[in-house]
């Protein structure tokens, strides 16, 4: 896993890194078939196109995305995350079965205009199998700020490539310019023990799209797992 701080870090070093990314020739291979979906539980993410979890901290949002990543970077595919406000953790994600080595960790230390130029080399570098733009933990009227041509243009940049664009954020950014999007509700946290001192059994969460013609609001489970040390 590389990460870069700032935006003189990325001017200077992101594009000789990408260089040397290596060659996903299985996506090239699935351009010549057509647009493919990337699958997480019963949904299926479109590959060349942009996908956004919203939802509060606790929703679940980050866990499926995680989830994803694992997935994907296990299968060799190289992946990046542009972390705006710097709330990526390594070793959480590596318990989670990422593979921390096809990762590229953009650290953008809560500056919206880096995590956009950030988000934009990567996508014209091609060949990522999925590009994770966490914008959760900066503030609404800061993110408001963002032209609305700024999705439009990510979602033309990727739309005849294999690349997943996935944004999660607090509230909803990407709008219309969304190929999928979801929200995330929690509904229920259940616990288990007594005392001060609980564990996490399952959270029940209601996973709502903000595009009704692509799938109806559905109920979900997400269990906690734990592992004696």
């Amino acid at each position: 896993m590389t990460a870069f701080h700032g935006w003189d870090m990325i001017a200077q070093n992101t594009m000789a890194h990408l260089s040397v990314v290596k060659k996903l020739s299985h996506l090239h291979e699935e351009q010549k078939v057509g647009r493919t979906y990337v699958e997480a539980g019963d949904l299926k993410l479109l590959r060349g196109g942009v996908t956004e979890f919203t939802g509060d901290q606790t929703a679940g949002k980050t866990s499926l995305t995680l989830n994803i990543l694992s997935r994907l970077t296990q299968d060799g595919e190289v992946c990046a995350l542009v972390d705006l406000n710097d709330a990526f953790d390594p070793h959480s994600a590596d318990a989670n079965g990422v593979v921390l080595e096809n990762l590229l960790w953009v650290r953008c230390g809560g500056s919206v205009e880096n995590a956009l130029t950030a988000a934009d080399y990567i996508l014209q570098a091609k060949g990522f199998g999925m590009l994770w733009l966490n914008l959760a933990g900066v503030h609404r009227k800061e993110l408001n700020l963002i032209p609305k041509t700024y999705w439009y243009r990510f979602r033309t940049k990727i739309r005849d490539g294999q690349t997943l664009l996935i944004v999660t954020g607090n509230r909803s950014h990407v709008s219309s310019a969304a190929d999928q999007a979801y929200f995330f509700d929690t509904y229920r946290a259940i616990w288990r023990g007594t005392g001060r001192f609980k564990l996490l059994s399952e959270m029940q969460i209601n996973l709502n799209t903000r595009k009704p013609f692509i799938m109806k609001p559905e109920f979900r489970t997400m269990e906690a797992k734990y592992a004696d040390e």
